[in-house]
């Protein structure tokens, strides 16, 4: 069966929104995104990937990829990927070509912003161990009730 890889490119738009998307490295330790207020619960399936528009917060084991306007997943590698700390483009693969990322699909990372060009070296497949729901609003509401308390 053939996949279905989509690129996640970001040629058009502005510099500045290039320098945020950049993967600015995460300073916190390696696991402690599981302790994180805003991962929420483990959801079998990300449908509609062409929706997924957008990636930030990449680390060699994680990364926040954007559905539409208000839906945010983190997702988990299988062990490090080491091209995703610093990838400026990722690619989709998944199984059989399916419109949803699912558990065992993978993720490919370039440095650059257009994707594989001939002169790359192959980007390393990046096995997906779990998908997560993630609400960024979560650390300004439990900052809210720490302060009511």
């Amino acid at each position: 069966m053939k996949s279905m890889i989509r690129t996640l490119a970001f040629g058009t738009v502005s510099a500045a929104l290039l320098a945020a998307c950049s993967t600015s490295p995460d300073t916190e330790e390696s696991a402690d995104w599981l302790n994180d207020a805003r991962l929420g619960e483990k959801v079998d399936r990300i449908c509609f990937t062409g929706s997924i528009d957008n990636f930030r917060a990449a680390t060699r084991e994680t990364v926040i990829v954007e559905k539409g306007v208000n839906d945010e997943y983190l997702l988990e590698m299988m062990g490090k990927c080491s091209d995703l700390d610093r990838a400026q483009s990722l690619s989709l693969d998944t199984f059989g070509g399916s419109s949803c990322l699912t558990k065992g699909d993978s993720i490919f990372a370039y440095d650059s912003v257009f994707g594989p060009d001939r002169t790359d070296m192959p980007a390393m497949r990046c096995p997906i161990r779990g998908i997560y729901e993630w609400n960024e609003d979560a650390l300004e509401d439990e900052g809210d009730e720490a302060e009511d308390s």
